[in-house]
């Protein structure tokens, strides 16, 4: 009897502990856990207000004035209810300001996210509005491995070229100069920079302002090359960069340069495509020439870092079989190409990636 009395006493002091822990509801770290779940599912609404904003022209509405809900909604021809919604939502993003009824940038959106401002990010945000169809798709493209169809058709229109180099051009703005400056090149002669696939020529317009006897070949695809030829004459030095018309899977790149720039263009590229590009260019420099790989870059079980994983996963929605690469890879590769063993150049971490660099020996 007395056996039985404490069993069950035990029972019930058992039952009461699991009474009160679920009182007190599920441990603390599951439900941080729970939340950052939630909060990576959902990143898509903030994105989305961002981008809707820009793309409605909201900022460009308030730009330099206050405005009120029904006024931003008469000047983008939308709905003033709907428009009050979202201007509240951006304003608890912290991209607008809210006095009373009157709506007003932030000092940092009214630079970067304005047609006019000085930093503008608007022509690359309105990229990414592409990117998030695309990266609807992605269920798709991991059943096939192959890149979806509808990401292909995206491409396909006369007027998606332009914008997409300016929106690439924008983003290349705050860091080519960075580069043109960790980047120590002879500034006592004359140097020649091969741009391989350089698109916009941000790259080459930055040296060539950094170092005064540069001058600089941009090779880039026939539908690339106005774009290039008009940015680069609007930053005053078509006499000293050049767009060279090409397909460097059918044709060679050139002889005698200093300098090959090859900066994001092997991520593109078929997994044998990468150390044949990387041949080429060994032809095209001078001997004591220099190729210059930016891209990111995958850590050596290529989890991350995480901008690099998930880019990874961007090159399967808009490439046929593009990919990234390890450290190791590209060494591997330099090496046989006839590169020395390359040295890598740290960047800011607000830019997330380094440069590496690999010389072609002397003769």
């Amino acid at each position: 009897m007395v056996e039985d009395r404490i069993g069950h006493l035990t029972r019930f002091s058992e039952h009461q502990d699991k009474g009160i822990a679920e009182l007190n509801g599920p441990d603390e770290s599951v439900l941080k856990q729970r939340k950052k779940l939630q909060e990576m599912a959902r990143g898509y609404r903030q994105s989305q207000i961002l981008l809707t904003c820009v793309e409605l022209g909201v900022f460009d509405v308030l730009a330099g004035r206050s405005a009120s809900a029904v006024e931003v909604a008469n000047a983008i021809q939308a709905d003033p209810r709907a428009v009050e919604l979202l201007l509240n939502a951006a304003v608890a993003l912290g991209v607008l300001e809210k006095n009373e009824a009157q709506f007003s940038n932030q000092m940092l959106t009214e630079n970067l996210l304005t047609r006019n401002g000085d930093g503008s990010m608007r022509r690359s945000l309105l990229f990414e509005l592409a990117g998030y169809r695309r990266w609807g798709n992605l269920a798709g493209a991991v059943r096939t491995g192959q890149r979806p169809e509808e990401n292909r058709r995206d491409e396909q229109p006369e007027g998606w070229v332009k914008p997409f180099v300016q929106a690439l051009y924008d983003m290349s703005r705050p860091i080519a100069p960075v580069i043109a400056d960790v980047l120590v090149l002879p500034e006592d002669r004359s140097l020649h920079v091969l741009d391989v696939g350089g698109g916009h020529g941000g790259y080459s317009i930055a040296l060539a302002r950094r170092y005064p006897l540069l001058t600089a070949t941009v090779f880039e695809l026939p539908r690339v090359v106005p774009v290039a030829r008009e940015i680069i004459a609007q930053a005053g030095l078509a006499e000293r960069i050049s767009v060279q018309e090409g397909d460097f899977h059918l044709e060679e790149l050139g002889r005698g340069f200093d300098v090959a720039l090859v900066f994001g263009v092997l991520n593109g590229e078929p997994l044998e495509g990468r150390p044949a590009l990387i041949r080429k260019v060994f032809s095209a420099l001078k001997p004591g020439g220099q190729i210059v790989l930016r891209d990111f870059v995958l850590d050596p079980d290529r989890t991350g870092p995480p901008e690099a994983a998930i880019f990874a996963l961007q090159m399967l929605l808009a490439t046929e079989a593009g990919g990234l690469d390890t450290h190791d890879d590209w060494a591997k590769w330099l090496v046989s190409a006839g590169f020395t063993p390359p040295q890598t150049i740290d960047l800011p971490p607000w830019i997330g990636s380094t440069l590496t660099i690999s010389w072609k020996p002397m003769a």
